[in-house]
C-alpha cells in the first residue's frame, strides 16, 4: 500500500465475520473479520464518510423481521461509538456523505444531528418506493436507522456539479464536486446509489470491493455474493474497472470500507479512549 493518506482519520465502529472465500476468491473457509470503517476527512470544514455501525443497530433489529439483519450478521462492538471516538472533533463536522444506505454505513447517523447529509437519488428510493419491510430488508436497508428529519437535511449528490475526472483516473470519466477538493463517484453494483469519494489522491470505494485483493490480484467475491447486491453485473463492471484503474496509477490509494489488512494500519488513536 502506498503512503498512509494524510488529510483523512479513520475509525472502527465494529464488526461482523463471515468465511474467507466468500469475500475474495481462492480464500479459504476460516471466518475473517469485516470490520465497518467510517472516514472523517478535514478537507472543506470536516465531513464524514458514512458513519457505520452504533449501538442504533441493536434497536432496529430488536423485532422481526429486522431481526434476521442481527442473526445473518451478527456483529461486535468492542469500542466507543464514533461521535466519542471523534471527541472534539465531531464539532467540526459540517456534512455527513453516505457512500449507500446499508446498515454498517448509517447505523451511526442519529448521533449527528442537524448535520447536512448527501446521498444519491437512487439512494433515497430505497426510502421513497413503497415496498414491504421485508423487501426492504432484503437490500440491506433498515429505515428505523434514519433520523425523523432525515429528507429535510439531505442534499442530493445529483445536484452538485458535475465534473470530467482527470486522465488518470480513467476509465472513470465523471464525477460530483461535492466540495473543495472531493469528488464523489459512482461505483455502481453493490446497493442502489452506490458512490465512493475521491479526495486528492484518496478513494474511498466503500463496498465496491470487500477485500482489496479484489483488486490488486483480480479474486472477485463468490458468486455468492450475488445475493446479497443490487446488481451483480454492473458490481463486475465496476471492479474491473477498479482494476485497471489501479493497474496504471499506483499512486492512488484505494481503500475499501471493510478490508481488515487495508484498514489496520489506518485507524486513528485516540489517546483519551
Amino acid at each position: 500500500m502506498p503512503n498512509t493518506p494524510q488529510g483523512i482519520d479513520f475509525y472502527h465502529t465494529g464488526l461482523c465475520r463471515h468465511p474467507e472465500c466468500i469475500a475474495c476468491r481462492g480464500g479459504s473457509l476460516r471466518p475473517i473479520s469485516f470490520p465497518a470503517m467510517a472516514a472523517h476527512i478535514h478537507a472543506d470544514g470536516g465531513m464524514l464518510f458514512d458513519t457505520g455501525y452504533a449501538e442504533h443497530f441493536k434497536t432496529a433489529t430488536q423485532y422481526f423481521p429486522e431481526k434476521l439483519y442481527a442473526l445473518t450478521t451478527p456483529v461486535t462492538f468492542n469500542q466507543p461509538s464514533l461521535k466519542q471516538q471523534l471527541g472534539d472533533k465531531a464539532d467540526t463536522i459540517s456534512k455527513i456523505f453516505l457512500s449507500h444506505l446499508h446498515a454498517d454505513h448509517i447505523a451511526g447517523l442519529k448521533d449527528f444531528p442537524e448535520i447536512e447529509i448527501i446521498c444519491s437519488q437512487k439512494a433515497l428510493s430505497l426510502l421513497e418506493n413503497k415496498i414491504s419491510r421485508f423487501a426492504k430488508l432484503k437490500q440491506g436497508f433498515l429505515p428505523q436507522l434514519l433520523p425523523n428529519d432525515f429528507q429535510q437535511r439531505l442534499t442530493l449528490i445529483e445536484k452538485f456539479p458535475q465534473i470530467k475526472l482527470s486522465p488518470d483516473l480513467r476509465p472513470f470519466e465523471y464525477g460530483y464536486k461535492i466540495a473543495n477538493g472531493i469528488i464523489a463517484i459512482e461505483l455502481s453494483g453493490h446497493a442502489k446509489g452506490h458512490y465512493g469519494i475521491l479526495s486528492e489522491n484518496v478513494l474511498l470505494i466503500a463496498d465496491a470491493a470487500w477485500q482489496i485483493e479484489n483488486i490488486t490480484q483480480n479474486r472477485p467475491p463468490h458468486w455468492i455474493s450475488s445475493l446479497v447486491m443490487d446488481n451483480y453485473r454492473q458490481f463486475q463492471e465496476t471492479l474491473k474497472k477498479l482494476q485497471t484503474l489501479y493497474s496504471h496509477n499506483h499512486d492512488l490509494i484505494i481503500i475499501p470500507s471493510h478490508c481488515e489488512k487495508t484498514l489496520s494500519s489506518l485507524w486513528t488513536k485516540n489517546e483519551n479512549l
